[in-house]
């Protein structure tokens, strides 16, 4: 009986202190067991980032409905409530998430409709491209049945279909309708459009099982990962799911180090949870720095403007697998901005970052800006300013409008056919329509978007200004 009173006291004091420690964590003052946990665990985020990006994806869908092959699409294009990583509110999404546990995998897309472009990409739960589809991608805007088999498939095929091969077990599908303006009968053509879209297993390829599409329209949906100590309760969830590739192996090892083990469950002690709880945030920062400060090459001499992808986009299939090495740091930086990936980037959009002033501090929502964009922007469709809040990479949240484009009537133009536009918490009196509002105490950013980029947004004959404060 004593001997139980003693190891019940011991346990209680070993309690307590844990707790102490937790609460009172500080890296300064952490051994050095605690400070590599601590850096372990911002490495799985940096690591994880486009896995997360998916699952928040995938996990937001499923919330309001959209399941496995069901299809999701904006019948009005989306407002902020569509909180993902850059969206934009020009052209309305199509979109769709399958699992492959249960083998092949059948996508079928319809003719692009005559004044309806499209542009997409289907992905795997690692955002690495298959391939592009849509009116700039293999299919050229044909209609196009896609097979997507695992790596060992050595099943029958489908006639006709192009094949490709799906490494993980989740993937997504994110179409672009570019459309000339959002009038009636353009949105009719792109829910049109949406509702022939097929996805099912091949083993029903005889008899396709009926699709279910859904309105995305001012639902609240929560795609961008939150990285808060939560994270990595998440990041353990997808890992179950997922299939372990062989480039993952020494970080799988990193992430057992911090609890996260494929098989087992998930219980961090009361001094790991105060390690994740700082460790998510910081994360979060290191990420968006790189990404808007170190990673992207600036466009422009004496310029904020930034290229949107790291070195290494193109040449990789924004993968960032060498053939020694794979860049996860230039990675995680890139999925912290974006949600889909692209195999043929260039070809039918371009995308530059605004995140500094011109002496490199942050944007401050707060502040009044001025953009000047220049006259005869070489792009072939049109282009468009989106802002975003700085730590999510989303929509900024209750605001009406967050992107402003050249085919937008109410714009005002210069005399010399230049736009002026506005960023700040409060409209400038007699240029309303040129606003974007901005929301007090949060930093924000901009993407500017060429929809059928032209020459001169690549050889240096045009040049964007940087943003003017107030």
């Amino acid at each position: 009986m004593r001997k139980c009173k003693a190891l019940l006291i011991s346990a209680c004091a070993s309690l307590i202190a844990t707790t102490v420690l937790a609460k009172d964590f500080d890296l300064s003052k952490a051994n050095i067991h605690d400070r590599m946990a601590y850096h372990r665990a911002i490495d799985a985020i940096v690591w994880s980032q486009p896995l997360m990006n998916f699952k928040g994806f995938r996990d937001a869908l499923l919330k309001i409905g959209v399941g496995s092959n069901d299809i999701g699409y904006f019948g009005t294009v989306q407002n902020w409530k569509f909180q993902t990583a850059t969206p934009n509110n020009t052209t309305p999404y199509i979109m769709a998430h399958w699992t492959m546990k249960d083998g092949p995998l059948v996508v079928e897309l319809p003719s692009v409709v005559k004044g309806l472009g499209m542009f997409g990409t289907i992905m795997d739960a690692w955002q690495r491209p298959l391939d592009d589809v849509g009116s700039r991608g293999r299919d050229k805007g044909q209609a196009t049945t896609y097979l997507l088999v695992p790596t060992d498939y050595k099943g029958p095929l489908l006639k006709n279909a192009k094949v490709y091969k799906h490494e993980t077990y989740n993937g997504f599908i994110v179409l672009r309708p570019i459309i000339p303006r959002q009038s009636p009968e353009n949105m009719a053509k792109l829910t049109n459009y949406a509702k022939v879209v097929k996805i099912y297993p091949l083993s029903q390829a005889a008899n396709p099982p009926e699709n279910k599409y859904v309105d995305l329209y001012d639902k609240h949906i929560e795609m961008t990962p939150v990285h808060t100590g939560k994270i990595f309760e998440e990041l353990h969830e997808i890992i179950q799911e997922e299939v372990v590739l062989d480039r993952d192996l020494s970080m799988m090892g990193m992430l057992a180090r911090i609890g996260i083990k494929k098989g087992e469950d998930f219980k961090p002690d009361a001094k790991m949870q105060a390690i994740f709880k700082q460790a998510g945030p910081e994360a979060r920062q290191y990420l968006l720095e790189q990404y808007h400060r170190y990673l992207n090459p600036w466009l422009y001499d004496n310029k904020k403007w930034s290229n949107l992808t790291p070195l290494g986009d193109i040449e990789t299939d924004w993968t960032f697998e060498y053939p020694a090495y794979y860049d996860y740091v230039a990675r995680g930086g890139l999925y912290y901005a974006i949600i889909t990936s692209i195999k043929n980037y260039g070809s039918a959009t371009f995308y530059v970052d605004l995140a500094e002033t011109n002496g490199g501090e942050w944007l401050d929502g707060s502040k009044n800006y001025r953009l000047r964009v220049p006259p005869n922007v070489p792009v072939r469709h049109f282009w468009s300013v989106t802002a975003y809040d700085l730590e999510t990479a989303s929509y900024i949240r209750d605001v009406a409008k967050n992107s402003i484009d050249s085919i937008t009537k109410s714009v005002k133009k210069n005399a010399d056919g230049s736009i002026d536009i506005y960023f700040g918490p409060k409209p400038p009196e007699g240029n309303e329509g040129n606003w974007l509002q901005t929301q007090p105490n949060r930093r924000f950013f901009m993407l500017f978007r060429a929809y059928g980029p032209l020459p001169g947004l690549f050889n240096g004959s045009f040049e964007l200004n940087d943003i003017e404060p107030l």
